[in-house]
């Protein structure tokens, strides 16, 4: 039965990869310049001045709303996050807030409900903040302000008194007290907006003594303390989820936009950062859109690379499959069939080249060296009589073939050069013989047919010494 399988030991294989490593490394080389080359050409494509008017004609209405969209939570993201910056409410620390508590207490009149609201539309609805900020020795924003002054409500009374509800309507219970909370990056900063709150309020009760002349306020200050402040929290973890969202949202939209949409995108909000107020407004400008010039891409060459390195690699492997070219000693001595003593010449084509002999390189012996392994093995091995099977096909490779037997009988060891018959028969008429020497000519499908030989030989019983390969 033939044996029509070459076994490569994937070590081996290995080895053969990396012995071409120049090959490899040339082919990575060119397709990295291909890739890159490749790279620069759809830059510059890219790269084309197109105008919005342009842009926005070759996108359907459906499209350019999802543009739209896009921009829209770019705005709330960019709001949101300028606010996070500059805000010093969001900068606090709740779990260690500096904290000052002020108690304005209305004196006892019938009118108290409303007199009340007088104040509180006064106090927390844009007059005392825009007073306080004429005075502020800092800049402070608005909004930053009117969070860090707030209005302290209950819903409990805080009087039990029979008489409490009664009380409430003529205005002698809770209408007579707004409590205020004043938060602060600092305690300096605390005092600072306490005093000017009060101030400012005093300044107010003269307004209202214009109506109300039997009407007047005092205040309850507390000095300022550390405290936790669970709406800071509370706000800081509803901006990170509000942020978290929108970035999401931001993501799956960028996504799903083609280049054109993008282009779009990023003409819009050029413009949106262009335009200030007072100036022309940025949907007059007819600017080209001008994207990123055509340089070279780290991304292609890096690709370039890879696609090299693995298609060389392929072809490497497929090749050596195919040409069954590596052979090497282990490949035979593990299967204790032969051991391999060198090869003999150099065939100009480096396709037929084969790793070979003890040391394990591809380079040819000289034939001393070889025929120094054949005495060598048979002195250890008590051989005086070696049978040599001519396997050898061409001119070149029967001369050297003659050139090795030759010189193994000049150094004192017979040699019985033997010609296998044609047909499956071929090795029958060695089965009677021992210490075999077989002489091969290296190209394509040296290995297979040194496995078959062997197994034949084995099989039969036959003794081999060992190979010597000619070029």
């Amino acid at each position: 039965m033939e044996n029509d399988e070459v076994v490569i030991d994937l070590r081996v294989l290995m080895w053969e990869i990396l012995r071409k490593w120049h090959i490899i490394l040339v082919v990575c080389v060119i397709f990295a310049i291909a890739s890159g080359m490749f790279g620069m050409h759809k830059n510059k494509t890219q790269s084309v001045e197109v105008s919005p008017e342009d842009l926005y004609e070759q996108l359907k209405p459906a499209e350019i709303v999802k543009v739209n969209n896009l921009v829209a939570i770019q705005k709330r993201i960019d709001e949101k996050s300028e606010y996070e910056k500059n805000s010093i409410y969001m900068s606090l620390n709740a779990y260690d807030v500096d904290v000052a508590r002020t108690d304005f207490i209305l004196s006892k009149n019938p009118d108290n409900k409303y007199i009340r609201q007088m104040y509180i539309t006064y106090m927390f609805e844009g007059g005392l903040y825009n007073d306080i900020i004429k005075e502020y020795p800092d800049d402070i924003s608005l909004e930053n302000l009117s969070e860090l002054i707030r209005i302290m409500i209950s819903d409990k009374k805080v009087n039990v008194n029979e008489d409490s509800e009664e009380n409430y309507y003529k205005g002698n219970d809770l209408n007579r007290f707004i409590s205020v909370k004043i938060l602060g990056k600092d305690k300096k900063q605390c005092q600072e907006l306490q005093s000017l709150v009060i101030k400012n309020v005093k300044q107010y009760e003269k307004n209202i003594q214009r109506k109300y002349d039997n009407h007047s306020i005092e205040e309850a200050v507390s000095s300022v303390y550390k405290a936790v402040d669970t709406d800071i929290s509370y706000s800081k973890n509803t901006y990170d989820s509000q942020m978290y969202s929108l970035y999401n949202e931001y993501q799956s939209l960028y996504n799903a936009l083609s280049d054109t949409q993008i282009s779009l995108f990023d003409e819009l909000l050029s413009e949106e950062k262009e335009s200030e107020p007072g100036e022309e407004p940025a949907g007059e400008k007819t600017e080209p859109v001008q994207p990123a010039s055509g340089g070279i891409s780290l991304k292609y060459i890096i690709v370039g690379i890879l696609a090299g390195g693995f298609l060389s690699v392929v072809v490497i492997v497929i090749i050596t499959m195919f040409n069954g070219k590596i052979f090497v000693q282990r490949q035979i001595t593990d299967r204790g069939m032969a051991r391999v003593f060198g090869t003999f010449g150099r065939n100009k084509n480096n396709i037929a080249s084969i790793v070979l002999g003890d040391i394990g390189t591809d380079k040819t012996s000289q034939l001393d060296i070889i025929v120094a392994k054949v005495n060598v093995y048979c002195k250890k091995n008590e051989v005086n009589e070696l049978v040599i099977i001519d396997n050898c096909m061409t001119e070149t490779g029967k001369s050297r073939m003659k050139n090795v037997i030759d010189t193994i009988q000049k150094s004192g060891i017979n040699c019985k050069k033997v010609t296998l018959s044609e047909g499956d028969s071929k090795y029958t008429e060695l089965c009677d013989k021992n210490n075999i020497v077989v002489i091969e000519e290296l190209g394509k499908g040296t290995l297979k047919a040194l496995e078959y030989m062997f197994t034949q030989l084995k099989d039969l019983e036959s003794k081999v010494c060992g190979v010597i390969c000619v070029q």
